[in-house]
């Protein structure tokens, strides 16, 4: 993952909050503890892809979401309305389905 960084080893120690010389152990062991490698995934381009493709995922279905609740709003408008008719009827029935509070 340090190959895929544009920054230079002293720049990516700084970034982790460790000593370069840490970082060239980590470099030379080919093992850093979890918290180190999870940052630097995020840095590189596959976490960056990564974040972006969930980003971009997350943002459909929320406009999937919004665009649900919208059709079920104005199928829910249309009933009211047609319910609305029924009340004002001069001849309906005695068992209408609503009637006005007084």
């Amino acid at each position: 993952m340090i190959g895929d960084l544009p920054a230079t080893h002293r720049q990516i120690a700084t970034h982790l909050d460790v000593a370069p010389r840490t970082l060239e152990r980590y470099i030379a062991a080919d093992q850093a503890p979890r918290p180190v490698m999870l940052s630097l995934f995020w840095e590189t381009r596959w976490g960056r892809s990564a974040a972006d493709c969930e980003a971009a995922n997350y943002g459909a279905m929320q406009a999937g979401h919004a665009h649900a609740l919208a059709r079920e709003n104005a199928q829910l408008r249309k009933r009211i309305n047609q319910l609305e008719l029924l009340l004002d009827t001069p001849h309906a029935a005695a068992n209408r389905p609503f009637f006005q509070a007084c």
